[in-house]
């Protein structure tokens, strides 16, 4: 069984985080979800909508998805590699993340990790930040 694991804030969902889910499962047989704990989130500039629990629910309904948990509250996404045991992390093709550097940390945790990235969604609103402008626009 290969298993892969995605991660992300996940905060309004929308079809550009579906189909980096569903491109993250085509790699492997078992989707794991990793969701930003609040305080990751908040840290990285984040204004959520949503907490960590709700935003959990909410990819926990997505059939595409195996398993979700919620990311450790330290930052420290080698903690939760390191647990999960992941074949494959994948990124999105904008996720600001070195690939060299997380497979080599992977192997520091004596893991064979690949690092494979997703394909951009090709629609006109495909982040929650242009959700929230276009809504905020909108008032």
């Amino acid at each position: 069984m290969i298993k892969v694991m995605a991660s992300g804030v996940f905060d309004i969902l929308h079809l550009g985080h579906v189909h980096y889910l569903k491109e993250s499962k085509s790699f492997g047989d078992y989707l794991v979800v990793v969701i930003a704990s609040d305080y990751t989130a908040k840290k990285h500039g984040k204004e959520l909508i949503f907490n960590e629990k709700e935003r959990s629910a909410l990819i926990s309904e997505l059939k595409i998805v195996d398993e979700v948990m919620i990311g450790h509250s330290d930052d420290n996404i080698f903690k939760t590699v390191a647990e999960l045991k992941p074949d494959i992390i994948t990124l999105g093709y904008d996720q600001k993340f070195n690939d060299s550097y997380i497979e080599n940390e992977c192997r520091k945790l004596g893991l064979n990790t690949k690092v494979k990235r997703t394909t951009p969604f090709d629609g006109n609103i495909n982040s929650s930040s242009k959700i929230k402008k276009k809504i905020l626009e909108s008032m």
